[in-house]
This record gives C-alpha cells, sequence and structure tokens, in this order.
C-alpha cells in the first residue's frame, strides 16, 4: 500500500476524509451494537433480560473503552478544517445547527420512548433488577444518549473562545511552533501514550470508569477525558501529513491493545476506588485502561486510513445514515429489549434480532423520510434525490 500523500489533483482531499468519515460512521452504528447488548449483561438498563450473560458485559466493555474516544477526536480532527474554511461565525452557525438543534428537536423521538420503556419494564417486572432512578432534579430533562452532541457544544464554545483569546496574546510564530509540535507528538510513534494523559486524570477522579453525564451539567471527569480526546484531534490537524503519520504503526498497536484490553477484562478495571486499591488493580485502571483505549483509536484510524482511503457505495450509505441511526435507534432497541425481555432464547439470538430490527428500522426510516429530504441536507448538508438512481441509469444506456 502506498503512502497517502498530502491533497494534490491526483490525491482529492475528499478521498482522504473520506477514511475518516467512514470511521465515524462505523463508530456511530457500533453504539446500536453496544445498546443491543446492555438488556443482556449484569449492568443496570432500562431492561433486565431473563437471558443475562457476563458474555455481554465483555463485549460491551471493550466497545465502550474506546468509542467514546474515538467520537470527539474525529470530532476535535473535523472542526480544525471546518473552523479553517467558515471562518468562527460561520463555524458557530454551522454546529448550532447540525450539532445543537437536533440535540432539542430529536429529543421527544431519541430520548422521550426510552423513558417510556424503562417505566413499562418497571411497572410489568417489579422482581427484577433495573437502572435506579436519579433523585437530580435536572434528570427530568436528561440528554440521554444524545449526550455527545451537548458536550461536543460545550467543546464547541470552548474552542471558539480559546480561538478568539489565543491570537490576542500569543504571537503566530509561537502559535504555530507549539501547533506543529503538538501535531508531531500526537502522530509519532508514542502518541497514543500521551493522549491517554487525559483519560488517566479522568479515571483516577473517577476510577469506575468514564461516562457521560446523565444531565445537562457538566461532569468534571467526563470533560477532562472527552474534552482531552476532542483536543487530541484537533492537534491532529496541525500535523504535516498528520493520517499517514497515524497509520504506521496500526497493526503492533492493535495487537497491544488487545492484550492490555484482555487483561483490563481479567482484573475487572477499571473498578475500584483508586484509594487503597491493590497495585495490580491501580495500575490496570490509571494505566493499562486509558493507554489501551487509545492504542484501539489509533490502531482504528490507521486501519481506516490503510483500507477505508477510497469511497464505497456502502461505506458512503452508512456513513450518510449513521447520524439518523444515532440519534433515533435506543427507542427501537429498547422496545425491542422490552418485548424480548422474557422470552427463553439464547442470548446471542436474541441479540441479532434486537440489533437487526433496530437497524432494519433506522436505515428504514433513513431511506424514506432523511436521505432525499430537507431533513437530510440539515443533518448531512447534502441530500441524494430519488430520482438519482433512474436518471444515472438513463445516462448510461443512452452512453452504451
Amino acid at each position: 500500500m502506498p503512502a497517502i500523500s498530502a491533497p494534490t489533483v491526483a490525491d482529492p482531499l475528499v478521498q482522504r476524509l473520506f477514511s475518516m468519515d467512514a470511521l465515524r460512521g462505523l463508530a456511530l452504528l457500533l453504539g446500536v451494537v453496544l445498546h443491543s447488548l446492555m438488556s443482556l449483561g449484569t449492568i443496570p438498563w432500562v431492561v433486565t433480560d431473563v437471558s443475562r450473560t457476563p458474555a455481554a458485559d465483555a463485549i460491551v466493555g471493550w466497545i465502550h473503552m474506546f468509542r467514546v474516544p474515538l467520537f470527539f477526536a474525529l470530532a476535535g480532527y473535523f472542526a480544525r478544517s471546518a473552523l479553517a474554511r467558515k471562518g468562527p461565525r460561520g463555524f458557530a452557525a454551522d454546529r448550532g445547527k447540525r450539532i445543537l438543534l437536533p440535540l432539542v428537536v430529536f429529543w421527544p423521538v431519541a430520548v422521550l420512548p426510552v423513558i417510556v420503556v424503562a417505566i413499562a419494564f418497571a411497572l410489568t417486572h417489579p422482581q427484577l433488577p433495573a437502572a435506579p432512578a436519579s433523585d437530580d432534579p435536572l434528570a427530568i430533562a436528561t440528554p440521554g444518549h444524545l449526550w455527545f452532541l451537548w458536550s461536543l457544544t460545550q467543546f464547541y464554545l470552548v474552542l471558539l473562545a480559546v480561538q478568539w483569546l489565543i491570537p490576542r496574546i500569543v504571537p503566530l510564530a509561537v502559535r504555530e511552533r507549539c501547533s506543529a509540535g503538538l501535531g508531531r507528538a500526537f502522530t509519532g510513534p508514542l502518541a497514543p501514550l500521551w493522549a491517554a494523559v487525559p483519560f488517566a486524570v479522568a479515571l483516577w477522579l473517577q476510577p469506575t470508569g468514564i461516562v457521560g453525564p446523565a444531565t445537562l451539567r457538566p461532569e468534571l471527569p467526563a470533560s477532562i477525558a472527552f474534552g482531552g480526546a476532542f483536543w487530541v484531534g484537533w492537534c491532529w490537524g496541525g500535523a504535516a501529513d498528520a493520517l499517514n503519520r497515524i497509520r504506521r504503526h496500526w497493526l503492533a498497536r492493535l495487537a497491544v491493545a488487545a492484550v492490555l484490553t484482555i487483561g483490563c477484562l481479567v482484573v475487572g478495571a477499571p473498578s475500584a476506588s483508586s484509594w487503597g486499591a491493590s497495585p495490580a488493580m491501580l495500575m490496570a485502571t490509571l494505566v493499562a485502561y486509558p493507554v489501551a483505549a487509545w492504542l484501539w483509536v489509533y490502531g482504528l484510524v490507521g486501519v481506516a486510513v490503510t483500507y477505508l482511503h477510497r469511497e464505497s457505495p456502502v461505506l458512503r450509505y452508512l456513513a450518510d445514515a449513521s447520524y439518523w441511526v444515532y440519534l433515533t435507534h435506543l427507542g427501537w432497541v429498547c422496545t425491542l429489549q422490552l418485548v424480548m425481555a422474557d422470552l427463553a432464547w439464547p442470548w446471542p439470538l436474541k441479540f441479532l434480532v434486537i440489533l437487526g430490527g433496530s437497524l432494519a428500522a433506522t436505515l428504514l426510516t433513513y431511506q424514506v423520510l432523511v436521505r432525499s429530504t430537507r431533513i437530510g441536507r440539515w443533518l448531512n448538508g447534502r441530500t441524494y434525490p430519488v430520482r438519482q438512481r433512474s436518471e444515472r441509469s438513463a445516462a448510461t444506456g443512452t452512453a452504451r
């Protein structure tokens, strides 16, 4: 595989960025996999299935380890180029339209059905454990799984404030040297170690694991871990040939990540208090877990840059649909989990039905309601006219 060089006429920027766009879409779809498994594990969830298994917890723990840091790193990477193209005002307007506004508009169809399912399960299954109710008054307006959009909005606001302040107090030459230096550091051989530092700090503050905030109130550990990931992605954009630098060690990084992940799963990290824990648990929680998470991130970016740099119709479709799937999938997932909770089926079969049914519902509604409508232009910045396929077929026939 030849090295992927800087954009030229022969190597368009769109091909380079398609790998990141495809990876972002696949990471969004992984959320459907993760949530489809939640009722089958032992972690408190909206629905508790009778066919629970520790295997579901292990898969959920593995996906959760890297998926959200990957999300925010890609968001930071894309934010840098978007801010340079659009300027502060255009960037703020675009992100308000495509990130903050969907959080508000789609909350009733994205989060409210999950609350209804939780109430229904609690009333019909009082003997089974369920996710504990929150006594926080802000929980009534929980962002649910859309917390990612809320946190991302906050990071954008911080970014705009910093971008306004820094040029007024730091000389241009110093800014350029710092940007280039950080770019090299966060795309070099030891980059996952530096990227893991904010995650380790967050785990020191919250050693049971970093999860998204359940309310609109920012939480310090999550802000440090995921804000740090956003910053890492931003720094990627400061290195010349950043994606090619990241991809060089992808296989070794994934191999080490797998070993560290297995070790963390075996000892149960992160789970214990950082104070008074055994040295092995402390090391696993504060070192092995964050390093493994970022080795997965860098390794997966390397795989995407190496193998997904050429646009394909299937990946393009999934990348376009992934935002809609992310917004609307959880209601479908929890509804199917409620329907299947008491069935004495093997858990892998239940998982496949829940996952397949949720993806079918969200992709069908995307095709009918979003892809060729104003909603698609709003969410993705582009639409695909219904007649596009027939026009291409007609053009092909004429050419023949």
